[in-house]
């Protein structure tokens, strides 16, 4: 049995198509096709019902689905183990848009120099739909909004705590945020944003009634959105980087602040942890120098 047959039957299961398993993993759709045709042929087992459209896992599929996970996380294991330079290696990272926005860029230049020997491939999301990709092995750390107490079995390392703050236009007048978000419309995050919720539920809390006509999900749009005057919004307050444009103004946002917590998840059986470490530190390091500044 191939092991590259194995991670294409896992992409197509979490991707939900062959055509999605085919661009993520560099193939042509009929590759993937013949890749698992072979491997039922091998196994004996029909892992796909072909008569739906995309074809659909059967049960015994789903079944040996996860015992093939099992078998790549063991063999990803023993290849690091076996490895002769054990700093070397792929380093799968995860990351939602507003830290792709600000510190990770940042923190990636630092590993590069200090680790050029590791290669990294990033990928974009909401923090859980990165950490399901955690706990299917399809990652092997994510930055993400940090989870509630007890709401996740990742392990979780802190790398820094931010302020939310209201942005709005420049010619919004008024520095009263329950008075400017009554008066304009809000400019929101996607609610699966588990950011969102955060707001939402401080919103909530303090009795402030928001009209909210866009939903979007990256802090770019969201700038630029505010930037048309289309709305305020409210934002983690480092995810601007080097900082928002001048047509932007900040106003705080609760007080004492209210405060998104960013951390990397991996899972505790992560073989690669020795990689994650250095890109904690590396984050650790440009947020503290952000502070600084």
């Amino acid at each position: 049995m191939d092991v590259k047959s194995l991670y294409t039957l896992i992409a197509a299961a979490d991707c939900g198509s062959f055509a999605e398993a085919s661009t993520q993993l560099g193939l042509s759709l009929s590759a993937v096709s013949l890749q698992l045709r072979a491997l039922e042929d091998e196994i004996g087992i029909t892992l796909f019902d072909r008569r739906s459209r995309p074809p659909q896992l059967t049960e015994e599929g789903r079944d040996f689905v996860s015992r093939a996970r099992d078998v790549i996380a063991h063999w990803e294991a023993l290849s690091e183990s076996l490895s002769r330079d054990p700093a070397r290696g792929v380093l799968r990272v995860g990351a939602v848009h507003t830290a792709v926005a600000s510190s990770v860029p940042a923190a990636l230049r630092r590993l590069q120099t200090e680790r050029p020997e590791v290669s990294v491939r990033l990928t974009t999301g909401l923090s859980h739909d990165l950490e399901e990709r955690l706990r299917r092995r399809t990652l092997d750390c994510a930055v993400v909004t940090e989870a509630a107490p007890g709401d996740s079995d990742l392990v979780s390392h802190r790398v820094c705590s931010e302020p939310l703050v209201l942005i709005a236009h420049r010619d919004i007048k008024g520095r009263d945020v329950t008075k400017v978000m009554a008066s304009e419309p809000y400019v929101r995050f996607s609610r699966q944003a588990r950011v969102a919720r955060l707001i939402d539920a401080e919103l909530k809390r303090r009795k402030i009634a928001v009209t909210s006509r866009m939903e979007i999900d990256t802090l770019e749009a969201v700038v630029s959105l505010v930037r048309q005057r289309l709305g305020v919004s409210i934002v983690p307050a480092a995810a601007a980087g080097s900082g928002f444009p001048e047509d932007i103004r900040v106003r705080s946002f609760g007080s004492p602040p209210v405060l998104r917590h960013l951390a990397v998840s991996l899972r505790s059986d992560c073989p690669k942890r020795h990689l994650v470490a250095p890109l904690v530190e590396a984050l650790r390091g440009v947020y503290a120098d952000a502070a600084a500044a």
